[in-house]
């Protein structure tokens, strides 16, 4: 008889970083995945089609789960009120109160590199550092942060909250033309090992800067999950 394995709900599985991911999720977790498109039956997955901002519909999505990774999002640059405000801004409002009435332990929230992009490139960044976001869509990511900030003093939920470099494949050519793109880069592989290491965590709340060798060099990756991020491009497996 196979052993039980712990739900975790997944937003924004459509999405490319969900879809880079899932299988190495999916060998840990039993997933239960949400989005607001249509989604493809893969072995075991669990399905739901709903808008994020639906708290009720959250809340009934969340049961059983152990933990939530919230990556639905606009992913980039756009307009406030009528993209990033209902996306990020409410979404990410709408994820943390389902968690809470649900009681689900803990949540993983997907911010981005670009709150702390604002530094010229020879600085050395931390995750401690002020912030310094480099687009209004960072800074839509920032409340997603101090909500988890918030819940994790008030409501004792555990927060991790990974603020993702460009997730692409080791292969991507830009990896080999673009200097810029490599010193913000994140491994599928390294992160999805982060997010099973902050999932089965039992820290209350972290942010952690997510990204690869040879982004390394220029942002501190230092976490209290044990996670060395290790991929290099064109190299390592699963990247």
């Amino acid at each position: 008889m196979s052993p039980v394995r712990e739900r975790v709900l997944v937003t924004g599985a459509a999405g490319r970083v969900a879809r880079l991911i899932a299988p190495a999720l999916r060998a840990e977790f039993q997933l239960r995945r949400l989005d607001i498109a249509q989604l493809d039956p893969v072995d075991d997955d669990e399905l739901v089609q709903a808008d994020i901002r639906d708290v009720d519909t959250l809340v009934s999505a969340c049961a059983g789960a152990t933990a939530i990774v919230h990556l639905a999002a606009q992913p980039a640059e756009a307009d406030f009120r009528s993209v990033l405000l209902p996306r990020n801004v409410e979404g990410a409002w709408a994820i943390y109160e389902a968690a809470v009435r649900a009681g689900v332990p803990r949540v993983v929230f997907a911010s981005t590199i670009q709150t702390a992009d604002g530094d010229a490139v020879d600085v050395r960044v931390s995750p401690d550092d002020p912030p310094r976001p480099v687009s209004v869509y960072a800074c839509t990511k920032l409340f997603g942060e101090a909500l988890g900030r918030f819940h994790a003093d008030k409501s004792g939920l555990g927060v991790a909250c990974l603020r993702l470099g460009g997730v692409v494949t080791r292969d991507d050519p830009r990896l080999a033309t673009d200097g810029r793109f490599r010193s913000l880069w994140c491994a599928p592989g390294d992160l999805a090992r982060f997010v099973i290491a902050a999932v089965r965590s039992e820290v209350r709340f972290a942010t952690v800067i997510a990204v690869s060798p040879p982004a390394t060099s220029r942002f501190d990756t230092v976490n209290p999950f044990g996670w060395t991020p290790v991929e290099k491009p064109g190299n390592g497996p699963g990247g």
